[in-house]
This record gives structure tokens, sequence and C-alpha cells, in this order.
């Protein structure tokens, strides 16, 4: 948030001395003494006053200051009525004393009660017209900020929604094994057959739900086994999944969790026969854990990475707890946030 003009160095060094100069003109002309102001205009008399000004905003603002520290919050009433009184207080209080003394030392006499009155329902009303535009400024830039929040927000999920839409397509994915097909279909019409199933079926998957925010884990596991299933073909069948996940379909997950997560696992790994990849799926507290050994390739699939990260991102929109991922001697161990939904069921009317 921008400071507040009570901080700037160019308006605490004009406002006491425009201030204190329509102070000394107020006081003239409540006087009745405005019309002959050339020939009683008084330099050290208009110096007092904007002195006093100086005084009185400098309180004010380190009034200010001490309650921005120590008071918790300043989006409420009680704080508003609280400031207003203490910069008041202060402010009055100090310009009393240096009045009196400037009366006492200078001029050699006491002020008078009228006088004294007069100085101090003319910073009262100055104190008020300072806490009233620092709380307008302050209340706008907090409505700016909520406003610019919400901006960012939604420039975030349009943003989201278009990764999510490249990745739902998936080019590698597709292209790869549609290469895997021609190389089949010529002499194992079966197997060809049977990659087009898990292809449509993981391809149907994210389409359907890419416009949803949450999906089951079970609908989740199970695309993700169409996913391994069809890469398989590929690295002949060196990839195996193991899920030991309750199955009560109250844990959720942001659609394409799985599936991407598994993308870029497979993407980044060296796999073959003799060096299989295994992928465990467990719960640990408030968390769903995918855990492999680590077997990285040299170079990492950009494409992939980006699009974990983005899920990585993604899950701060629903859940307190962070989406981890943790490398721990030869293992790597990526924890999505178990996102708890209860399903109420209505009763027939």
């Amino acid at each position: 948030m921008t400071r507040l003009f009570v901080h700037n160095p160019f308006f605490r060094l004009l406002s006491g001395l425009v201030v204190g100069v329509m102070v000394y003109l107020l006081i003239l002309l409540i006087n009745n003494t405005i019309a002959n102001v050339e020939t009683i205009f008084n330099n050290e008399e208009l110096y007092v006053c904007i002195g006093l000004s100086y005084i009185s905003f400098e309180s004010m603002r380190l009034v200010v200051l001490v309650l921005r520290r120590f008071v918790a919050t300043q989006q409420n009433g009680r704080h508003i009525l609280l400031q207003t009184i203490a910069t008041l207080c202060v402010s009055l209080a100090l310009v009393t004393l240096a009045i009196s003394l400037y009366f006492k030392f200078l001029l050699g006499f006491s002020i008078g009660s009228s006088e004294l009155n007069l100085f101090l329902a003319i910073y009262f009303f100055v104190g008020l017209l300072y806490n009233l535009l620092y709380f307008s400024q302050y209340y706008l830039q907090l409505e700016n900020k909520e406003l610019i929040a919400e901006e960012t927000k939604l420039r975030e999920k349009i943003d989201a929604d278009f990764f999510s839409f490249r990745n739902d397509i998936n080019p590698d994915l597709l292209y790869e094994s549609l290469e895997n097909l021609i190389l089949t279909i010529h002499h194992d019409s079966f197997s060809a057959e049977e990659q087009i199933d898990y292809l449509a079926g993981v391809y149907r998957y994210t389409l359907v739900n890419r416009h949803k925010e949450l999906v089951s884990y079970q609908d989740e596991l199970n695309s993700a086994k169409n996913l391994l299933a069809l890469l398989n073909y590929k690295y002949r069948d060196c990839l195996h999944l193991k899920s030991s996940v309750r199955d009560d379909h109250t844990i959720h997950l942001i659609p394409g969790s799985l599936l991407i997560t598994i993308d870029a696992i497979v993407r980044n790994t060296l796999i073959s026969e003799k060096s299989p990849l295994t992928i465990l799926i467990y719960e640990e507290d408030d968390y769903i854990v995918v855990q492999h050994q680590l077997n990285e390739k040299l170079i990492a699939h950009t494409a992939s990475m980006d699009s974990f990260l983005r899920l990585q991102r993604s899950y701060s929109f629903f859940s307190e707890n962070t989406f981890v991922q943790v490398k721990a001697g030869n293992q790597n161990y990526i924890k999505f946030p178990a996102i708890g939904v209860t399903q109420n069921v209505e009763e027939p009317v």
C-alpha cells in the first residue's frame, strides 16, 4: 500500500506553513481586523501560528505512528474514535503549552482565557480535518488494495484456465500415443484398440472435468491407471502404480493432479527393464503422498515441469496446507493436500 499523505515529506513541510497562514488570517477575521491587515500585520504572530501548526501536525502524526504500531487493527469504528481523541488531546495539549510559554516568556504576561480558547477551537477543527483526511485516504487505499487483489486473482484465474486448457490437450502425450499406434496397428490390431481405449479414457476424463474445481480421489486414480497403462506400451510394462488410499469418496483433488504428476515423473525419470519405475500412493496425516525412486534424466522436460509447478500453485487456493515436494536420499515425495468434501444428500420433499 502507498504511504499515506501524512508521512509525505512535502506535505509535512508545506502543511504547517499553509495552515499557519490560514490560522493567522482566521484569527484576524474573528477579531474583525482583517480589513486592517496591511497596517497590523505582525511577522512574529504569523511565525507563532506557523510554529503551532507544525507542532499540531507533527504531534498528531506521532500519535498515528504509535497507534499503528500498538493497535492490532485500524478497520473499525473504535480505532477511528481512539485515534481522533488521542490526536486531538495530544495536539491541543502541546498547542496550549507552546502558546502559554510564548506569552509568558516572550511577551511577559499570561495568555487570556478568551485568546487561549480561540486558539484551541481553531486547532480542534484543524485536528478534526486532519483525521478526516487521514481516514478518507486510508479507506480509499484499502478499497483500492482490495480491488487490485480481486483483479490479480481474476487474472490468475484466467491464466490458470488458459494453461489448464493446454494441459487438457497435452500435445506431447497425444503425439507420442499416435506414433505408438502407427507402429502397433499394422502388426497387432488388438493392442492398438486397447491403446485407443486408454487414450480416449484419459482425454475423456480431462475434458469432462476441466470445468470442475475438485474431483474425488478414486476418479483421479482411475484416470491415472489409464494413463499408466497407455504409457506402458512405450515403456514395455516398466511402470507400476500401487495405491493404499481408502476408498470412501471423501478425499478430493484438483482435476488432473495425478495425471500431471505422473506425466512429470515419467518424463523426467530414466526407465528401463532393469530399472523400472514404481509409484506408491498413500495417506499421511492430511496429505496424499506420491512416492517414487529418484533416477532423474540429465535434461528436464520443461513442459511437464511447468505444468507441475502450476498445479503446485493451484493448491494454495483450496487448502491451507502447502503442496510439498521433498527429495530424501534416493526417494522423491510429492504431497498433495487432501481436500475433504462432505456431500450432503437432500431428502425428497
